[in-house]
C-alpha cells in the first residue's frame, strides 16, 4: 500500500471517529471492517490515540457565534411587542433627565451595549478555551518528553546535551518509528497529528501519560517548570528532541544504572549521558560503516587487533582470522563486564586515526569499557551473541558440558554458555581431566 493510500484510509477512519463521515460511507466502511483485520487494527490504534486526547477541550465556538447570537436577541426583541410611549405631559426637566436613558435603553439603540457585551463575553470565552487547549497540549508535550526529562532533571544539562545535534539527529533517524512526533500547537491540528501516530508511538505516549499521573505533586511541578523553560527557549524543538532521545536510550539501560543518575554531579551526569548516547549511536553505526572506514577497520583488525587477542589468548590457533578471534574473546572473556586488552588504549587510538570524523568521534566518546563491544559490532554486524554464534559456541563444547547446559534453566543459557566456554578455553591445570 502506498503512502497516499495509507493517508486516505487514515483520513476516512478519522472522519468516522469524529462522526463526520456520511451515513452511506460509514456503512460501507463498517462492512469493510468486518473482513479486513488490518483495517480494524488501524482503527483501534486511532481510537486509542483519540482516547489519549479525551481531556482536551472541545473545539471553540465558530466565528459566526457572536453574529448568530445577536440575531437571535434582535428577533426576541421584535417579538416582545410595541414600545411604551412617553407621556407628553411629562416636564421638560424629566425629559432631559431620562433622555440619554431613552436613547440607549430603547430599541434599536439597546442592541449596541448588548452586542458589545456579547462580543466581549465571547472573546473572554474564546481566550479561556484557548488557554485550556494550550495547557492540555502542554501536558501532552510534557508526557512526550518523559522519562528523558526526568532523567535529565535540569534545563542546563539538557542544553549541553542538545549542542551535539548531529548525534541527536543520527539517533532520531534510527528511532524514528518509536519517537513521538512534535505535539500540535493548536487543537485544530489534532486529527493530522493523530493520523501520524503508529502503534509503538501511541503505546509510548500512553505509558508516559500514566507515568506522569503517578509522579508526586512536587516532582510533577518540577517537570512542568522545566517544560515551561524549554518552551521559552528559541531552540525548544531541539531541546524536546534531545529529551526524548535521552528517555529512549536510557530505557534500554539496567534500572540500577539509571538509578545512579540523581547521585551524580552535574558534570558527571552530562558525561555519562553523552557516553550512553554515543554508545547507542555507535552500535547503530555498524550498519552504516562502509567504504574507506570499512577497509580501515578490516586492515586494523588483521594487523593490530588479531595479534593482541592472540597474545591474551595463547591457546588460539595461529591461523585464526580476526572475526573468529573476536568471537572467541567475546565468549571467553567478560567483555560486557569491562574486560580490556593489555594495550587497548594504543589500539583504539590507532583505529580512531584511520576513521572518518563521525565514527572516530563516536569511538572516542564512549566509555572505555564499551569500546570492544562497539568494535565487535562493527566487525560482526549480525552480532557476536546472535543465535547462530551461540549455537557455534555450543557445538564446540565437550559433550558433558553441553549436557550440563541442557539440564539447566533455559533462562541461564547465555550465562552458562559464556562461563563454560571460558572454562573450556582456559583449562585449569590443577583440575583433573574428565
Amino acid at each position: 500500500m502506498s503512502d497516499r493510500d495509507s493517508d486516505a484510509i487514515d483520513e476516512e477512519l478519522t472522519a468516522y471517529l469524529d462522526g463526520e463521515l456520511p451515513v452511506q460511507d460509514s456503512a460501507s466502511l463498517e462492512q469493510r471492517l468486518v473482513g479486513d483485520e488490518s483495517l480494524r487494527t488501524r482503527l483501534a490504534e486511532l481510537r486509542k490515540a483519540y482516547d489519549l486526547l479525551d481531556e482536551l477541550p472541545e473545539t471553540p465556538h465558530s466565528k459566526s457565534f457572536t453574529q448568530t447570537t445577536i440575531e437571535m436577541v434582535i428577533a426576541d426583541l421584535k417579538r416582545s411587542g410595541p414600545r411604551v410611549a412617553v407621556d407628553p405631559q411629562d416636564s421638560v426637566h424629566a425629559r432631559s433627565s431620562v433622555g440619554w436613558r431613552q436613547r440607549w435603553f430603547t430599541f434599536p439603540n439597546a442592541l449596541v451595549p448588548l452586542a458589545m457585551s456579547l462580543v466581549v463575553g465571547s472573546l473572554i470565552g474564546l481566550a479561556a478555551s484557548a488557554y485550556r487547549t494550550q495547557r492540555e497540549l502542554g501536558v501532552l508535550d510534557l508526557a512526550s518528553n518523559l522519562p528523558g526529562l526526568h532523567d535529565v532533571g535540569d534545563l542546563p544539562i539538557l542544553q549541553e546535551l542538545a549542542k551535539d545535534q548531529k548525534l541527536v539527529g543520527y539517533l532520531q533517524e534510527h528511532y524514528r518509528d518509536a519517537l513521538v512526533p512534535p505535539v500540535p500547537k493548536s487543537y485544530s491540528q489534532r486529527p493530522t497529528w493523530v493520523r501520524g501516530l503508529n502503534a509503538v508511538q501511541i503505546a509510548k505516549l500512553d505509558s508516559a501519560r500514566e507515568l506522569l499521573g503517578k509522579y508526586p505533586p512536587d516532582v510533577r511541578q518540577r517537570m512542568e517548570a522545566i517544560q515551561t523553560q524549554i518552551d521559552m527557549q528559541p531552540n525548544a524543538q531541539e531541546l524536546s528532541h534531545t529529551a526524548r532521545m535521552v528517555g529512549i536510550v536510557f530505557d534500554s539501560l539496567p534500572t540500577s544504572k539509571r538509578q545512579m543518575l540523581p547521585e551524580l554531579s552535574t558534570t558527571a551526569k552530562i558525561a555519562m549521558m553523552q557516553q550512553q548516547l554515543a554508545f547507542r549511536a555507535a552500535i547503530f553505526y555498524s550498519a552504516d560503516l562502509q567504504g574507506a572506514d570499512s577497509e580501515a577497520l578490516e586492515d586494523w583488525s588483521n594487523t593490530m587487533l588479531l595479534p593482541s587477542i592472540v597474545t591474551n589468548m595463547p591457546f588460539l590457533r595461529r591461523e585464526t582470522d580476526a572475526k573468529s578471534a573476536m568471537m572467541a574473546l567475546y565468549s571467553i572473556r567478560p567483555i560486557e563486564e569491562g574486560f580490556r586488552l593489555d594495550n587497548q588504549d594504543a589500539l583504539i587510538a590507532d583505529l580512531a586515526s584511520r576513521l572518518s570524523e563521525f565514527p572516530k568521534r563516536l569511538l572516542e566518546s564512549i566509555d572505555l569499557t564499551d569500546q570492544l563491544i562497539v568494535i565487535s559490532s562493527w566487525m560482526i554486524p549480525e552480532g557476536v551473541n546472535s543465535n547462530t554464534r551461540m549455537l557455534d559456541a555450543y557445538e564446540r563444547l565437550r559433550r558433558e558440558v553441553r549436557d550440563e547446559i541442557d539440564m539447566a534453566d533455559p533462562k541461564d543459557f547465555r550465562r552458562l554458555l559464556r562461563d563454560r566456554s571460558r572454562r573450556n578455553g582456559n583449562p585449569n591445570p590443577n583440575r583433573p581431566v574428565r
